[in-house]
């Protein structure tokens, strides 16, 4: 199961979102938890991210949902964000990652 997070984030919060995002994966690698993979992207326009998350299984998926770090990002995000980000449910087809 994977999800594809796509969000703005406020004029001029750019680089403060690239920090919570680097020390929110630093948080995540610090568990070693191989039940989810977390990938965040930023786009041409200053303003919009996407992210990509991958999880083993339910359970997996639950660890994330329920860590220390994204939590942690969660409530700091809230003066970055203007809106909640979109989720959506997506499926592997075909990738050359292995």
């Amino acid at each position: 199961m994977s999800l594809l997070v796509e969000y703005s984030v406020n004029e001029g919060m750019a680089d403060a979102q690239v920090d919570a995002l680097k020390q929110f994966v630093d948080g995540l690698r610090a568990i070693a938890d191989d039940g989810y993979n977390y990938t965040a992207f930023e786009t041409d326009d200053p303003t919009r991210f996407i992210a990509l998350l991958e999880f083993n299984d339910d359970a997996g998926k639950k660890r994330f949902l329920d860590s220390a770090p994204f939590n942690d990002y969660r409530e700091g995000s809230k003066d970055r964000f203007p809106n909640p980000p979109g989720t959506t449910t997506i499926r592997l087809v075909a990738s050359t990652r292995n």
